[in-house]
C-alpha cells in the first residue's frame, strides 16, 4: 500500500459524510439557490466593498461555472470566502460561504488548493474555517468539518494550535456524542480522518492516547457501521507510521480488530481492518496474538465467501498464510486472555480452576501486564460493561493476588485498589459480593 492509496482514500471520508445524508438534510439545492444581500455586510464593515462585488457577482454565476470563476482570480476569491466566513456570525450566509465551498471542494481537489498561499496570514483557511466548528447550527458545523478535510487533504497547513484545537474539538465532542444528529457526528470524526493522513499528526494522536479513544467506536458502536468504518479508517493509517508499529501490534488492538470482522459485513470496514492487520502482521508477536485472538479459524471461514473487492482476497490470503505459520494448540492461557480482550466475561471453568491460576498466574505479567489492564478498566465504575463482566473481573483480580508472589503489589501499582473499594458499594449483589470477596484477598496476601 502507498502513500497515492492513503491519498486517495481522502475522497471515501467525504463520500461517506455525505451519503449518508440526503438533499433533505444539508439542502444544497435551496442554500445555493439563496440569494444574500452581501451590501449589508460592507455597510456593517464586516467585508470590503470589493469583496460584496465578488461574492454578490459570484452567486449570481451558474453554480457549473463557479469553479472557473474562483480561478480567474483565486486570491480575491479566497480572501472574500475568509473574511466573510471570519466576520459574518449570521446562520444563513454562513451555511451559504460553507455549502458552496464545500461542493466546490468537492467537485475539484484544485479548489482546496486555491486556498494554500493564505496559510499562517491573519485569514488563515483552516484557522478560520475551524473556528466555525463552535456554532450552534449543526449544518454549519458538519459543512465546515468537511471543508477542513478537504483542505487538510490539499496539502493546505495548519498550525500546531489549530491541529491542538481540532483533536480537542473530535474528542470533546465524541464525549457528548447522543447531543449531535448522526450526520454531524459522522463529519466531525471526518476531521479526525484529514487530520491523520499526516504521519506527525499521527504520532501525537496515539501518545496522547488516541488508540484507547478510537477501540471503544470500534467496540461498542456495532449498530453504527459508519463509526466503525470510520474508527477502522484512523486505525489503518496509523499502522502505516513506522514508529508507531511496534506500539500497535499487541493484544488489546488485534482482539477488538479480529472480534469486529466477526460482527461486520460491510466490505470497506472488511478493508480497512484487513489492510491495518496486514501492515502490522510482521511486527513483534503480531503472528501468534492473532493465532491467540482466533484469527486463523475466522479468516478460514472468511474464504469460503465471495468477495467483489480483491484487495479484501489478497490481505485476507496474505495473512491467512502468516498467521498459519504460527497455528499451535492453544494453552489455557491464550483462551482466558482471548476472552478478556474480547470484553465478552464469561464464567468458564478456567476462572474458578484452582490449577489455573496456580499454572499461569506468572504469565499475567506478560507484555506489560497487558490483561491485567484489561481487567482494571473493566472494573472502573462507571463504564460500559456489563455487570457480570465487572463481577468475573474482580474475581480474576482477587484470584492474581491470591496465586502469585507479588500480586499484590502488582494490582496496587495498577491503581486498581479504589476501583476495587467503589464497586464495594454497587447496586447489584453479585459485583458487591465479589468486591468484597476480592478486598479480603488483598488483605490476606
Amino acid at each position: 500500500l502507498t502513500a497515492v492509496k492513503i491519498d486517495g482514500d481522502r475522497a471515501n471520508i467525504l463520500e461517506e459524510s455525505n451519503s449518508l445524508s440526503a438533499d433533505s438534510i444539508w439542502n444544497t439545492t435551496e442554500i445555493r439557490r439563496k440569494a444574500h444581500n452581501w451590501n449589508q455586510f460592507r455597510d456593517a464593515r464586516l467585508i470590503s466593498d470589493r469583496e460584496a462585488q465578488l461574492l454578490s457577482k459570484f452567486s449570481k454565476e451558474p453554480q457549473t461555472s463557479q469553479g472557473a470563476f474562483a480561478s480567474e482570480d483565486p486570491t480575491a476569491f479566497c480572501q472574500a470566502f475568509l473574511t466573510a466566513l471570519k466576520g459574518i456570525s449570521s446562520d444563513e450566509p454562513t451555511q451559504y460561504l460553507v455549502t458552496t465551498l464545500d461542493e466546490l471542494m468537492k467537485e475539484s481537489k484544485d479548489i482546496a488548493k486555491l486556498f494554500k498561499p493564505m496559510a499562517g496570514t491573519t485569514l488563515d483557511p483552516v484557522q478560520t474555517v475551524s473556528a466555525l466548528l463552535t456554532r450552534g447550527d449543526e449544518l454549519v458545523v458538519a459543512r465546515a468539518c468537511n471543508v477542513v478535510v478537504h483542505l487538510l487533504g490539499a496539502g493546505v497547513e495548519a498550525s500546531a494550535e489549530t491541529v491542538r484545537f481540532l483533536f480537542d474539538f473530535v474528542r470533546r465532542e465524541s464525549a457528548n456524542e447522543s447531543k449531535r444528529s448522526k450526520f454531524c457526528f459522522v463529519a466531525i470524526i471526518g476531521v479526525l480522518q484529514g487530520l491523520l493522513r499526516d504521519s506527525k499528526r499521527r504520532t501525537s494522536f496515539y501518545d496522547d492516547k488516541g488508540l484507547q479513544f478510537l477501540l471503544p467506536i470500534i467496540k461498542t458502536q456495532s449498530g453504527n457501521i459508519q463509526l466503525v468504518y470510520q474508527a477502522c479508517h484512523c486505525v489503518w493509517l496509523l499502522s502505516f507510521s513506522p514508529d508507531l508499529k511496534p506500539k500497535l501490534a499487541d493484544l488489546q488492538l488485534a482482539a477488538v480488530l479480529t472480534h469486529a470482522l466477526k460482527l461486520v459485513q460491510k466490505e470497506k470496514v472488511i478493508r480497512m481492518i484487513l489492510g491495518a492487520l496486514v501492515n502490522l502482521i510482521e511486527e513483534g508477536d503480531m503472528k501468534v496474538i492473532l493465532s491467540v485472538c482466533g484469527a486463523h479459524k475466522l479468516l478460514e471461514n472468511m474464504k469460503q465467501r465471495t468477495w467483489a473487492d480483491e484487495d479484501i482476497v489478497s490481505d485476507m490470503n496474505l495473512l491467512l498464510e502468516r498467521v498459519s505459520e504460527n497455528v499451535e494448540r492453544r494453552s489455557n492461557f491464550d483462551e482466558y486472555c482471548k476472552e478478556v480482550l474480547s470484553g465478552e466475561l464469561e464464567w468458564t471453568p478456567m476462572h474458578r480452576s484452582q490449577a489455573f491460576w496456580e499454572k499461569n498466574a506468572v504469565k499475567f505479567e506478560d507484555k506489560d501486564a497487558q490483561v491485567l489492564k484489561v481487567l482494571v478498566e473493566i472494573i472502573k465504575p462507571g463504564g460500559r460493561n456489563e455487570s457480570k463482566a465487572v463481577s468475573i473481573a474482580l474475581h480474576d483480580i482477587g484470584e492474581f493476588v491470591k496465586a502469585h508472589p507479588t500480586g499484590k503489589a502488582i494490582i496496587t501499582r495498577l491503581n486498581a485498589k479504589p476501583y476495587i473499594m467503589q464497586q464495594l458499594t454497587s447496586a447489584d449483589p453479585d459485583v458487591n459480593k465479589e468486591a468484597l470477596m476480592c478486598v479480603q484477598k488483598l488483605m490476606v496476601h
